[in-house]
């Protein structure tokens, strides 16, 4: 393949990505104000065979002001990402880090154990591991007399 055209493969991969970036930024569910007025961090869901990975992008959240509630179908994170106040700032360039009270609610794609699901924060991202509920097989149901 010719330089030039290694040069545009190249150019329009990046312009793949960069688009890709901007239309995950612009979900109705960010661009809508939340009733609570405030903000819902990007979320990606992985299924393996026996578990769900739920990645959380929070950085700069204090793992004390994160709280994490998880039910059989929905897992509900929410928190506070407040950044330390600089007392010399006298004038404001540009604000895009989303800052105050957040909550993201997940649709789970399957059931899950509420029981063995655990959840780590290291580098800015929450990792909520949900091991899906172990389906029971068929089960005889005792017929008792009516009355």
């Amino acid at each position: 393949m010719d330089p030039f055209s290694k040069k545009l493969f190249k150019e329009l991969e990046q312009m793949q990505q960069q688009t890709g970036r901007m239309l995950r930024n612009m979900t109705i569910a960010r661009m809508v104000p939340m009733d609570t007025g405030g903000w819902e961090p990007p979320v990606d869901i992985y299924e393996a065979e026996d578990e769900i990975y739920v990645y959380v992008d929070i950085a700069g959240v204090d793992r004390q002001n994160l709280q994490v509630t998880v039910d059989e179908q929905r897992l509900l994170i929410k928190g506070k990402r407040q950044l330390p106040a600089q007392a010399s700032i006298a004038c404001i360039h540009q604000l895009e880090i989303e800052l105050g009270n957040f909550q993201r609610t997940v649709v789970l794609p399957s059931m899950v154990d509420v029981e063995n699901t655990s959840s780590s924060y290291a580098d800015g991202i929450l990792v909520v591991r949900l091991p899906k509920r172990v389906k029971k097989g068929k089960v005889n149901i005792e017929i008792q007399p009516g009355e």
